[in-house]
């Protein structure tokens, strides 16, 4: 029994389809774990989120999710007007032109609160649910699974959301003596000089 655990997928729906076509996953045993950042950057957020949707409720059990920040900056947006979601380099703009089929345009304030209703408006309420719904960790019996890190000396239940969610902190690589910790490959660079490798049921820890 193995688990598969793939990272940030950014919106790549065509790698993504193409990378679980390629796993030896054997669905009656092995578990697969989504580490969040379905959305933002790549053609195609709203199929990604429709096919990890899709996996997951045809497989609660073996098939996880979790949220990542970028899916808890659109939330943010949405519901508190939270401006970071707009900014270019987080590619939330790419993703407000996928579901509006409009172009983001921001040259005032009242351009945010339209943008806001416009992306509210268009995003499929099953999608918003979906997001609400993710977790943000999962533990089984090997290890603790995260979007990005935890605090230092506690388990993620008492850990602060945004430890979860954008922790980047080669500290706590270095200094993390605990169950492993599976995080996206983009991260596990800093996990050089930490005594926390993966465990011998994780197959690989994948990014699109």
């Amino acid at each position: 029994m193995k688990t598969f655990v793939i990272g940030d997928i950014h919106g790549r729906r065509a790698q993504l389809d193409a990378l679980i076509d390629m796993l030896p996953r054997d669905t009656a045993e092995d578990t697969l774990i989504f580490l969040g950042d379905l959305i933002d950057r790549g053609p195609d957020a709203p199929g990604v989120v429709d096919r990890v949707m899709k996996l997951c409720r045809e497989d609660p059990v073996r098939i996880r999710c979790l949220r990542g920040n970028h899916e808890q900056m659109l939330l943010d947006f949405i519901r508190e007007g939270a401006g970071l979601w707009l900014t270019h380099v987080t590619g939330g703009d790419q993703t407000f032109e996928q579901y509006t089929g409009n172009p983001l345009v921001i040259e005032s304030v009242r351009d945010i609160e339209n943008s806001r209703q416009s992306i509210k408006d268009s995003v499929p309420p099953e999608h918003i649910e979906f997001f609400d719904s993710l977790p943000l960790f999962y533990e089984d019996a090997y290890a603790f699974y995260v979007h990005a890190g935890l605090e230092l000396g506690k388990h993620p239940d008492e850990t602060d959301a945004r430890f979860l969610l954008w922790a980047r902190d080669a500290e706590f690589f270095k200094n993390y003596r605990g169950k492993p910790c599976i995080v996206p490959e983009e991260l596990r660079s800093m996990q050089k000089t930490a005594a926390m490798p993966a465990p011998d049921n994780v197959a690989k820890t994948l990014d699109i």
